[in-house]
Parts: structure tokens; C-alpha cells; sequence
């Protein structure tokens, strides 16, 4: 279940309506359930920022205090060595709730796109 968390970030950060449309449910215990649109934004504007220009092994990290909601994307080589993706530890906080999962993004047509879990 750790690539779910994973693959509603990507759906976020390719703008797909699926996010808006799919039914959550399953996820009301995991810190993304409780971000809004500001908080996406901020996570998927990191998201961007650390498979596009990270350092490996280097977090790049997002909050939005009103909210109580942040986190980091922490991007490294893609294991397998494909060209134009890379490994990205996602961890989320909302207020007391924490969550982390990698997972292999590969950059497609100009935006990322989760691989794998």
C-alpha cells in the first residue's frame, strides 16, 4: 500500500483530474488525505524542484504552517539506471500524522510520472 500515497502525488502533480474525481476513502488515515489544494501545490512544487534539480540524497522541503501540514522529497538515482528517472523518498506530515514511501518517477512529455512503488 506504500505506492498509493505515491501515486496521488503524481496524479497531483500532473494536474490530473482522476485526483479530484477518484474515490479516497482508503486513505483517511494518511497525511495526504488532509492537505488541500495549498498543500498539494506547495508538495507538488517541491516534488518538481527535487527530481528536476535536486542533489541525490539531498531533501527539499515544503510546509504550510496554518495548515499543520508539511514534508520533504528526497530524490537518488534511479537504481536501474534509466534515462530520465529517478528514485524520490516522499515523507508527509499533517499535524501528528507522519508517512513516507519512495518510489521510481520517470519524466514523460515534460512531467514526472510515478514508475513504481
Amino acid at each position: 500500500m506504500k505506492w498509493l500515497p505515491m501515486m496521488i502525488v503524481s496524479l497531483a502533480a500532473a494536474s490530473s483530474p482522476a485526483y479530484g474525481q477518484a474515490d479516497l476513502r482508503f486513505l483517511e488515515d494518511l497525511p495526504i488525505s488532509h492537505f488541500k489544494q495549498a498543500d498539494m501545490d506547495l508538495l507538488t512544487k517541491a516534488l518538481n524542484q527535487a527530481l528536476d534539480n535536486g542533489i541525490d540524497g539531498v531533501p527539499v522541503t515544503w510546509e504550510n504552517p496554518s495548515a499543520g501540514n508539511s514534508g520533504s522529497i528526497t530524490p537518488t538515482k534511479d537504481p536501474q539506471v534509466r534515462s530520465g528517472c529517478r528514485k524520490a523518498r516522499v515523507e508527509s506530515r499533517h499535524q501528528k500524522s507522519f508517512n513516507t514511501t519512495e518510489g521510481i518517477f520517470c519524466k514523460s512529455d515534460g512531467k514526472w510520472k510515478v514508475l513504481s512503488k
